[in-house]
């Protein structure tokens, strides 16, 4: 059976994870990495980096998933290096071109530095409709340049 990365990126979302944690969640075994430990990893970036409305949470998500991947502790290995940024690249390219930007605030239409508490919880339901289409791109993405 194949794994059906989309549905289950959007569940783990919907259920608690932030969007970073989400994307990287539903590919870390795959690569060798415990999907708790690359949860707890992921948590910091969600909603911009850390909630500030910067970089997308699913951008950085992917950002680790490639690093998974595609990534090396050791500098002689130039190609994968390459390899990895220009996927990186890539995928910002994409995601930019289908949505105008790469910015958790412009995407959401909130300043995500003003949402906590009770704020942020009474707009879960927003976020969860809005960012689909951006868990969408990036995990077809992945999905396809893996």
């Amino acid at each position: 059976m194949v794994k059906d990365h989309l549905a289950e990126a959007n569940e783990l979302f919907r259920s608690g994870l932030n969007c970073s944690q989400a994307i990287v969640a539903v590919f870390s075994e795959e690569h060798g990495f415990p999907a708790e430990t690359a949860i707890k990893i992921a948590y910091p970036f969600g909603r911009g980096m850390g909630g500030c409305g910067h970089t997308c949470g699913t951008l950085t998500g992917a950002m680790m998933v490639i690093g998974m991947k595609y990534g090396t502790a050791d500098r002689y290995e130039p190609d994968k290096m390459k390899l990895a940024r220009e996927k990186t690249r890539r995928l910002f390219e994409l995601f930019e071109a289908e949505h105008g930007t790469t910015l958790c605030n412009d995407l959401t239409g909130f300043d995500q530095r003003k949402l906590n508490g009770p704020e942020l919880m009474a707009m879960l339901p927003h976020f969860h409709s809005t960012c689909r289409k951006f868990l969408e791109t990036v995990v077809t993405f992945l999905e396809e340049e893996l």
